[in-house]
């Protein structure tokens, strides 16, 4: 089974928990004064039922919580999603977000949701930069640090391919003749489509030289600090992006 079948049975398992657990919180009725006839004394009374506000708060935050994880940023659905922090505790707020769970959990299983590809790439880059932290995590005194230069270098150049397919339209990442842009090409052109600014370009520009530095080895011309510092940088970066 693969990753992303992995992910979508994750996730559905944790919606149909979800879903089932909404017919068991705790509903109690509660009595209001309506009205009362100066006349003849009589009081009349509203009843109206409310979902335990403790367990109720509980599931909806779980609710929320997944659904943040598999609804995609550009969906409509988003709109919905933001209204249900505020959702109120009646029985039928609850039935309402537990048909909004099912509808996710449909499309989910069709495909027609994308957000776990971020999710996907998001834990494969972080596969990577574990194993440089690792690296980096032996003896000072080996060259593990090369390694872990060109192991980060290899992270942040797919995070980079991985925006420029994200944007509307995608941004090539080929030259016109089929070749594959280098990292300070795929830098430039993010720059320009407003992804980052300056400041964060230069820094990236840094790192993607150390990279090359380490993959064409001229070791001389980058130290075991400034490798640290972006294991650490493309770490932050990725996260940020990935989200």
């Amino acid at each position: 089974m693969g990753l992303v079948q992995r992910l979508v049975d994750k996730y559905v398992a944790r919606i149909d928990e979800l879903i089932a657990a909404a017919s068991s919180i705790p509903i109690k009725q509660h009595t209001q004064v309506r009205s009362i006839n100066q006349l003849t004394g009589e009081t009349r009374y509203r009843h109206y039922n409310l979902a335990d506000q403790s367990e109720f708060v509980e599931w909806r935050t779980s609710c929320v919580a997944v659904l943040e994880q598999v609804i995609p940023a550009s969906s409509l659905l988003r709109e919905k999603l933001a209204g249900l922090n505020s959702l109120q505790r009646e029985p039928t707020k609850i039935q309402y977000l537990a048909g909004f769970l099912r509808g996710v959990r449909t499309e989910l299983l069709a495909g027609s949701l994308d957000s776990l590809a971020r999710t996907i790439e998001a834990e494969v880059q972080s596969d990577y930069l574990d194993q440089a932290s690792v690296l980096l995590a032996g003896g000072r005194d080996e060259q593990n640090h090369i390694s872990a230069a060109v192991i980060a270098g290899a992270s942040l150049e797919r995070c980079l391919r991985t925006m420029c397919s994200t944007l509307e339209p995608p941004e090539p990442v080929q030259s016109p003749k089929g070749a594959p842009l280098a990292m300070m090409a795929l830098i430039d052109a993010l720059k320009s489509r407003a992804a980052f600014n300056e400041v964060q370009a230069k820094e990236l520009r840094a790192w993607a030289g150390v990279r090359n530095s380490a993959a064409h080895g001229q070791f001389s011309e980058f130290t075991r600090a400034q490798v640290e510092s972006m294991v650490s940088g493309v770490l932050r970066f990725v996260t940020d992006a990935m989200r």
